[in-house]
């Protein structure tokens, strides 16, 4: 599988050129390390995909290459992330992506798994964090604009979306119970990776480096 940064995009400070510097592809390793935004509000708009974007393919072209191929004998995609959050849409692609995927993701926390990026990283097949990173769980917030019907419908769907697709995918991901997550969702539930453990958002504190290479 071979991939190419896309010509014209030269920019540098977290932008294309700096995120495709990161991948391996062909160790199956990639990098999520920056705020999780649509493409609209990254800096390469000579792209036709966000950097979230760009990882969902990723996990797209891997099941096609291991179409037929035994679950057990597919080689995992491991996604190290370190992000603050961001764009919940967007994110809830690369929940989607790895839901379905036949070929195994695992997750690796190696800085924060914060708002947006904690969903995404207790999605994994296998979930793993480093010594001393940061989780956090919390309610997020809204940018609803325009007249107060139009923001009551937002407020109305975002509220659908919480407790619909949210909150299920917590509790399904976790072994936090349904009463927990509503007090802990409406306040910063920060944790360690023992916290993380507990909770079952992760399944193993990496004590041996090889486990995630």
């Amino acid at each position: 599988m071979s991939y190419e940064i896309p010509k014209g995009v030269f920019k540098i400070s977290g932008t294309t050129e700096e995120y495709f510097a990161l991948q391996d592809y062909e160790g199956r390793r990639v990098y999520l390390t920056q705020e999780i935004n649509s493409l609209e509000y990254e800096e390469s708009s000579n792209e036709h995909l966000s950097h979230v974007g760009h990882i969902v393919k990723f996990i797209f072209d891997c099941n096609r290459e291991d179409a037929g191929r035994p679950v057990e004998e597919r080689k995992p995609i491991k996604i190290y992330i370190n992000s603050p959050g961001g764009d919940i849409t967007e994110g809830f692609s690369l929940v989607s992506a790895i839901a379905v995927s036949k070929t195994p993701v695992y997750t690796i926390n190696i800085g924060q798994w914060s708002s947006m990026s904690f969903y995404i990283g207790i999605s994994g097949h296998k979930r793993y964090s480093l010594p001393n990173m940061t989780f956090l769980l919390h309610d997020g917030s809204t940018g609803a604009m325009g007249s107060t019907s139009k923001v009551q419908d937002r407020i109305d769907f975002d509220k659908r979306f919480e407790r619909e697709v949210i909150k299920r995918h917590v509790l399904e991901h976790s072994k936090m119970t349904d009463r927990e997550y509503d007090a802990y969702s409406r306040v910063e539930l920060y944790m360690l990776p023992s916290d993380a453990l507990k909770y079952g958002f992760i399944d193993e504190i990496v004590t041996d480096l090889d486990t995630v290479l």
